[in-house]
């Protein structure tokens, strides 16, 4: 349940000292010592006590041999020339090594003297610097509230008999942004300078504020899942898993009356926009987001849902009356612009009396993680596969001036969307596959959000059979995770449950003096707090700001600098220290000889089996003779 990421600067030392690398020997045992460090990203360097060795001598491949005539070679050159080959082979396994990264002593100078790109990131945007949270949730720390109606539950594995580092991020969040109420074009400008102050006094603001640490958080109950499966590093995963979720907030905060399918894609898009001006461009990430949040909802004829949020609803009717009667010179329809769309109060008002409460439940993902929901036992995707050997995304990357060379773009990458990966941003799109669910107390049961690592070996339908009964959604998490493992699972494993609560559920559907979750409930008292994101943060850039913590990004998977592992219940593993050499002590012959050792044959076998005195025990000796 741990991940070990290494160093970028580590990799490009490793790939420079290629050409370079040579076979030392030491002569100090390779134990670990009481003064040396432990950690287990970490090595101690191994030393050269004679440049000369004949088994670690640099040598060129392309030098010309010698005469074999030639009388002026001293013997022990000549002698260290008999043994070329098994030189020359020690060479190119150090440098196959060095390339791999192999390089304990590399990564130890890395670690100590470099900083990651995340971390260098985190002086310039403190919310980089949020430490880990519970389960080690890339969000920070977030905990259910009293009328939470769900439990999330989150287990990762490295795989590490297959995967020598975790390039998988998770973030989740228990009480993400509540839905804010409609924007109305009478007090579209008051609502947007009240937004700009907000945001300035909260996200936004370089200047912590105490206040902010000390007030309590709006309890929503809307929540926010996310699973982010890196490749070519975890830059790309780890920032999203930071920064995400603070992009969407936003951008639903601006835009109250547009779809949240809609805000998801520009969310998406927004990301790649802001990989753009980062600094590493072959960093990339699949991703799966599900955001679950209450609604006000009437029916609608053109939902697939049957029904539609009122403020949409009212802001598609309002776009829609503004089209017809005022049409542009040209014939052509404007663009509606529905994510800025104000909508009159009076379409508002006639809309709500048809108004109910109802859970709903968002997705959207590029890649191959998955969202699966299990609906009355039934597994029901939410999320679309895109790789290269799906017809479809293969006709968009021909069209797009690409290429599917064994199921991958270019011959490269597996997925054909992605976050990041800006420099094949023309082939592999960020736009995400989205979906909208209506959820159904009495029928839906759980979600289960995981990385291909463990759809590649287990389908929809088995994972959901296999958790099905288990209530924790740690303990169920967990039973996935190892499952893939057990079958022979080669890649990092992350997986989420969110486990809803029926009873709770159904409460706060048809109870309306218990409603929650909606800005402008009479029951949620948001006056004098602020948001779970913005105190996490505030409290971060205070903690900054006194020199508790380093101005530094935090990486899910930063060689354990990022984040206190939780402690696995299997076993407590101690790290030992030997002073001096070790040496393979030899077994003494009276221990073979006792009681407790096995006899493959009785004594009397083994006199039948003693050779003869007249017997000739060496032939060759025999003949000469």
């Amino acid at each position: 349940m741990f991940g070990g990421g290494s160093s970028n600067s580590a990799v490009t030392k490793s790939e420079t000292g290629t050409a370079e690398a040579t076979t030392k020997t030491s002569g100090k045992s390779p134990s670990p010592s009481r003064d040396t460090d432990t950690s287990p990203s970490e090595g101690t360097p191994i030393k050269t006590s004679d440049p000369a060795t004949a088994s670690g001598e640099k040598r060129s491949g392309n030098r010309s041999p010698p005469a074999r005539g030639s009388s002026d070679v001293p013997s022990s050159e000549k002698k260290r020339r008999s043994s070329g080959v098994s030189s020359k082979a020690s060479s190119l396994i150090a440098s196959a090594k060095n390339t791999l990264n192999f390089s304990q002593s590399g990564r130890s100078n890395s670690d100590g003297n470099t900083q990651t790109p995340l971390q260098k990131l985190g002086k310039q945007d403190q919310a980089l610097a949020v430490p880990q949270g519970q389960h080690n949730n890339s969000a920070g720390e977030s905990l259910p509230g009293a009328r939470s109606t769900f439990r999330v539950g989150v287990w990762e594995d490295r795989n590490r008999k297959c995967r020598r580092t975790m390039e998988d991020t998770h973030a989740f969040l228990y009480n993400f942004l509540h839905t804010p109420a409609p924007l109305f074009a009478a007090d579209s400008s008051s609502k947007s300078s009240k937004s700009a102050v907000s945001q300035k006094s909260g996200l936004e603001d370089d200047a912590p504020s105490e206040a902010v640490v000390n007030q309590d958080i709006v309890e929503t109950d809307n929540g926010y899942f996310a699973i982010f499966d890196g490749h070519a590093g975890t830059f790309a995963a780890d920032w999203c898993g930071k920064k995400l979720h603070l992009i969407l907030e936003e951008i639903i905060r601006k835009n109250p009356n547009a779809p949240i399918p809609e805000l998801l894609d520009q969310t998406f898009t927004s990301v790649d926009a802001q990989f753009e001006k980062l600094p590493l461009k072959n960093s990339g990430c699949t991703a799966a987001v599900a955001v679950l949040r209450w609604e006000d909802r009437v029916p609608s004829s053109t939902s697939a849902t049957g029904s539609q949020a009122i403020a949409a609803a009212a802001a598609a009717a309002a776009a829609s009356k503004a089209s017809e009667t005022s049409k542009p010179k040209d014939g052509k329809a404007e663009d509606e612009g529905s994510v800025s769309v104000a909508i009159p109060e009076s379409a508002h008002a006639k809309l709500k009396p048809s108004a109910v409460r109802q859970r709903v439940l968002y997705t959207a993902n590029v890649g191959d993680a998955r969202i699966v929901l299990c609906r009355a036992g039934k597994a029901l995707r939410l999320s679309y596969d895109h790789k290269g050997s799906d017809e479809n995304e293969g006709k968009r990357i021909s069209n797009a001036g690409g290429l599917i060379l064994n199921n991958r773009v270019n011959g490269v990458l597996a997925v054909t969307r992605a976050l990041g990966d800006t420099y094949m941003k023309d082939l592999v799109t960020g736009h995400p596959y989205t979906t909208e669910t209506v959820i159904q107390p009495e029928v839906d049961e759980f979600l289960i959000i995981a990385c291909d690592g463990l759809w590649d070996v287990c389908s929809d339908q088995d994972a959901v059979d296999m958790v099905r009964e288990t209530a924790d959604p740690v303990t169920a998490s967990k039973m996935l995770v190892d499952h893939a493992l057990a079958r022979f699972s080669t890649d990092n494993l992350s997986c989420m449950i969110v486990r809803f609560d029926k009873a709770a559920l159904l409460e706060s559907q048809n109870n309306k003096d218990n409603a929650i979750g909606v800005e402008g409930d009479v029951n949620t008292d948001a006056e004098g707090k602020v948001r779970e994101t913005e105190k996490i943060i505030g409290s971060t850039k205070l903690k900054i700001a006194e020199g508790n913590t380093p101005a530094i990004g935090v990486s899910a998977s930063n060689s354990g600098r990022g984040h206190d592992p939780v402690p696995i219940e299997d076993g407590d593993f101690k790290r030992t220290a030997i002073d001096g050499p070790v040496a393979e002590e030899p077994t003494p012959l009276e221990d073979l000889d006792g009681a407790d050792v096995p006899r493959t044959a009785p004594p009397e076998a083994d006199m039948k089996l003693k050779i003869p005195e007249d017997a000739v025990v060496n032939p060759d000796k025999a003949e000469k003779s």
